[in-house]
């Protein structure tokens, strides 16, 4: 077996990987749409590195101008900053190993229902290491790093939800992103 630091080349078929062989025993139209999803994601070409070189982005002059990108600012009509999200960031912070087929697997089976609040905890449903789980949009996004739970608790945290971009923009093409 490979260390965590060790990379190890992936199976020929990646579909062979026991989380991407979708139960027999979901509905009918469940299982078909999860193959479907994914069969459209093997087509992208996804690069999964292993970290962010924030060394090289400093280097080449980018990594002011990437951290501009990372950081959200939620302000009252005056311009006073109220929350500030630095999730992102957090997120390109991450030193450890990704996994390609937790991603495969999530990505060909993740639902969201944006009529629901987002503490509902039925908001998100997806499949992650063979096993069908559910939660809020607030949980998802705290549990993969974008919020903290006292961020998540701050007074001004619903005023920035609720601001932030929920609905698909017209233009928006997922064949194309």
């Amino acid at each position: 077996m490979a260390r965590r630091t060790q990379r190890t080349n992936p199976p020929e078929d990646v579909t062979d990987h026991r989380f991407l062989q979708f139960p027999q025993t979901l509905n009918d139209a469940t299982r078909p749409r999860y193959v479907t999803n994914l069969s459209l994601i093997l087509t992208k070409e996804i690069d999964i590195a292993p970290s962010f070189d924030w060394e090289l982005a400093t280097r080449t002059g980018l990594a002011a101008l990437i951290h501009g990108f990372l950081q959200y600012t939620h302000s009252d009509a005056s311009g006073v900053d109220l929350f500030v999200c630095h999730g992102w960031a957090r997120l390109f912070r991450i030193q450890e190993p990704v996994y390609r087929e937790f991603l495969l697997e999530f990505y060909a089976t993740v639902s969201y229902d944006p009529r629901k609040a987002p503490d509902d905890r039925t908001a998100f449903a997806f499949r992650l290491g063979g096993v069908s789980r559910e939660c809020s949009m607030i949980e998802l996004a705290t549990r993969v790093g974008i919020y903290t739970a006292d961020e998540t608790r701050s007074v001004h945290f619903p005023a920035f939800l609720a601001d932030c971009l929920t609905e698909r923009l017209d233009d928006y093409n997922e064949n194309t992103f």
